[in-house]
């Protein structure tokens, strides 16, 4: 078996600091695309709901690539999603409600890493430790979170276990199709009881 090494996630990635709005986000037509909570679901960006918006501060955003760890610093559950451009010319920040992190080594998968945030227990357990969990809403320490301890694998163990987690959660989106359809079914036989 092979020896697993651990790092640090500051020691495998760069941090930027998200753009901060100091009100409400407003959608206009054109101006730069805004990534929030609300528009992530099952570690996926939905890209219906991404607003636009202008940028009123003098302060030169870090422009999200694709590859960037998204990891949401508030809120109920703790989250890391893995940035990906739908091919848009337009460009994307995310909103201030994510630490916003890019993998700085070529042995790193950053959907592992996001893989490693959102699955292994231990990690999961630290983050929520240490959030403000006697508030409202959780707020998710960075200096925890970067001073976590990665399991670092080989880029090709990695890889397969990203293939893995890929190919399972196509399977539950599948089983979640199959039981919607007999949701309906069922519902239009009940319907049609009292017709």
């Amino acid at each position: 078996m092979t020896k697993v090494i651990n790092q640090k996630f500051k020691q495998l990635t760069t941090r930027y600091i998200p753009y901060s709005f100091r009100s409400r986000i407003e959608d206009t037509k054109n101006g730069v695309r805004v990534i929030q909570p609300k528009d992530t679901k099952d570690e996926q960006i939905n890209w219906e709901s991404v607003i636009s918006t202008e940028l009123t501060g003098n302060k030169k955003p870090e422009y999200l690539q694709d590859g960037d760890l998204l990891i949401l610093s508030k809120g109920l559950k703790q989250q890391a999603l893995v940035f990906k451009s739908d091919n848009s010319e337009q460009k994307t920040i995310c909103s201030n409600m994510y630490y916003h992190y890019r993998v700085n080594k070529d042995s790193i998968n950053p959907y592992y890493l996001a893989f490693v945030l959102n699955h292994n227990n231990k990690i999961r357990n630290q983050i929520e430790v240490a959030s403000n969990a006697f508030m409202a809403v959780k707020v998710y320490s960075r200096e925890t979170i970067e001073n976590l301890k990665i399991p670092v694998l080989t880029i090709e163990k990695q890889d397969a276990i990203i293939a893995l987690h890929n190919n399972i959660k196509q399977q539950q989106q599948c089983y979640q199709k199959l039981m919607d359809s007999n949701q309906v079914i069922l519902t239009d036989i009940a319907n049609q009881l009292t017709q």
